[in-house]
């Protein structure tokens, strides 16, 4: 299954590459013009070969600021899915942090007879966040399921591990 990345994450990528697109592209695109009008004696003789090296440079100098520039857009409409994706988020932790409580989830894990400390770590951990993403899935449906996954796993830190202890 492949990793979740914020739309916030997203979108600081997309404006960095825009950036860096934007960049090398206006400054390749510049050299191309100081070569092709002589500022630059890269060519002794004016032939074929300096109009095809500079033909090709500069189209590709010119696809990446066009690049840029859809890289800037892109990151703008990310910006606005993560504010909505931001809005969801916390509605789900405040929903978390009314209904869903260590020792509720601790007693719908365990089968007859068992106890927590009966669990290792890992099947503690396992069963915990199979139950926090059936609660979460009931109450919030359609949503990314690695979207959930990362929630869960933050939330239960949150709730498990931060404090040491498991009163919460």
């Amino acid at each position: 299954m492949p990793q979740y990345q914020s739309s916030e994450a997203k979108a600081e990528n997309n404006r960095s590459s825009a950036y860096t697109l934007l960049a090398v592209g206006g400054v390749g695109f510049i050299a191309v013009l100081l070569i092709f009008f002589n500022v630059i004696p890269v060519y002794r003789n004016t032939g074929v070969t300096k109009y095809l090296v500079c033909g090709v440079m500069g189209a590709m100098f010119v696809l990446f600021i066009v690049f840029g520039f859809v890289s800037m857009r892109d990151s703008k409409l990310l910006l606005v899915k993560a504010k909505s994706e931001n809005s969801l988020r916390s509605e789900i932790a405040r929903w978390c942090r009314e209904n869903l409580e260590c020792a509720v989830i601790d007693a719908a894990i365990l089968e007859e007879g068992e106890t927590v400390s009966d669990l290792t770590e890992e099947e503690r951990y396992y069963r915990r966040t199979e139950r926090m993403r059936a609660a979460i899935d009931d109450k919030f449906m359609n949503l990314d399921e690695a979207f959930v996954d990362d929630f869960v796993d933050g939330y239960y830190q949150e709730m498990y591990e931060d404090n040491g202890d498991y009163s919460r």
